[in-house]
């Protein structure tokens, strides 16, 4: 995949997540209290935040559509991650993993609000 349809994947995934971003109340999440005991390692972060959707799954706070909608964009961060490390000869930039960690923010912003909130 070349830089530039990369981006425009990138771009269109940010977007896809904007509108319930931008419903939510801003102090209704809070970053420091969802990632407390999380590694700092993209790689790890997306395995904690699978466990975090696998155990709202299970607990019934994400209903399946949810649950799916969070699987999926975690999947495009997985992938993205991938390319970003290949294309680097298999280690991410700082530029890269500030951009991944903003990502995995978002979404677990967005868990955060869909199982509270319902969508």
């Amino acid at each position: 995949m070349n830089s530039f349809t990369l981006r425009a994947v990138m771009a269109a995934s940010v977007f896809s997540l904007s509108a319930p971003l931008a419903a939510q109340p801003p102090a209704a999440w809070d970053k420091e209290a969802f990632w407390a005991g999380a590694p700092a390692g993209v790689w790890e972060r997306i395995g904690f935040l699978q466990q975090r959707i696998d155990r709202g799954i299970a607990r019934g706070r994400l209903n399946r559509t949810e649950g799916t909608r969070a699987q999926n964009e975690l999947q495009r961060i997985r992938e993205m991650t991938t390319q970003m490390r290949e294309r680097d000869g298999g280690t991410l930039n700082d530029t890269d993993r500030t951009y991944l960690q903003d990502r995995l923010d978002q979404l677990s912003s967005t868990i955060h609000w869909m199982a509270r909130n319902g969508w």
